[in-house]
């Protein structure tokens, strides 16, 4: 029994180790902060033209669809957007299909509608949370309005300037969807392919291959992945480094770090069963 329970207090210890070294990875560069050279991807261009060749007084439906654990890679992409919109003239109408993203909504809203001198109602609308899923979206594109009669802060949509030209979904210029989940799927099926307006999304880095096969049939227009998609858009928007520009760096070196113990554990691997070993 003795051999076993080295194994186990060799493994525990390993695994010690190498979260330790992960803190470090992390917290040093970003104790340092130093900027990532890059240039964005075409995914992201793409998206940032997108908005970019839409007239001004344009009404862009954004959907929150993700919870604070997600915040760190959707959040920033989400603030970028705001100001792109709101520097366009654009005129975000901000939803959500999950409950946890109408205080990350509302904040967004907030901050970036009072950086620009904007006002709720004529400028943007904020329409919160409701359940119904696909239901949902299958009432907005038949009755906006009905579908949302009143916005987040309990004031009329049937008389809001912001949502004046919006009847259905088929009004809306452009719907972006900001995913930690499955949502876009939903958007794709239940939205954009039954009514016809155009869709992009931002989701997180592990939702984002799931979601090619939607850029190239069309279906969507635009796509940003993760963090980097997040620091491609905050690169083509603000022209600097945003917060997410500023994760990069501790983000590059956790995954060198990672890459480095694979090969390293898979090198030991492959020389134990050279020698002839059973277990590493």
């Amino acid at each position: 029994m003795a051999a076993p329970r080295a194994d186990i207090k060799r493994i525990a210890v390993t695994r010690h180790i190498i979260y330790a070294l992960l803190t470090v990875a992390i917290i040093v560069p970003m104790l340092r902060p130093t900027p990532c050279s890059f240039q964005p991807t075409p995914n992201s261009r793409r998206f940032h033209e997108r908005i970019e060749q839409l007239p001004a007084g344009s009404e862009v439906l954004l959907s929150f669809d993700y919870s604070p654990d997600a915040k760190a890679e959707l959040y920033p992409m989400s603030v970028t957007l705001l100001e792109q919109c709101f520097e366009r003239g654009l005129i975000p109408v901000v939803m959500t299909h999950w409950p946890e993203g109408v205080r990350l909504a509302e904040q967004a809203c907030h901050d970036v509608a009072k950086k620009y001198g904007k006002e709720s109602g004529k400028d943007y609308v904020l329409l919160g949370f409701k359940p119904g899923g696909g239901n949902l979206l299958l009432n907005m594109g038949e009755n906006f309005k009905s579908a949302f009669p009143e916005d987040y802060y309990h004031q009329p949509t049937a008389t809001m300037a912001a949502l004046k030209g919006v009847k259905t979904l088929r009004d809306i210029d452009l719907a972006v969807d900001l995913a930690a989940g499955p949502t876009v799927d939903m958007w794709v099926v239940y939205g954009s392919d039954r009514y016809g307006f155009p869709l992009a999304a931002g989701t997180t880095a592990v939702a984002a291959p799931k979601c090619y096969p939607y850029l190239q049939s069309g279906q969507l227009k635009g796509l940003l992945g993760g963090m980097r998609g997040a620091a491609d858009y905050e690169q083509l928007v603000v022209k600097g480094v945003g917060p997410a520009g500023k994760l990069m760096l501790p983000q590059t070196v956790a995954h060198l770090l990672l890459i480095v113990l694979l090969v390293l554990a898979n090198g030991r691997f492959t020389l134990a069963r050279l020698r002839g070993k059973e277990g590493t």
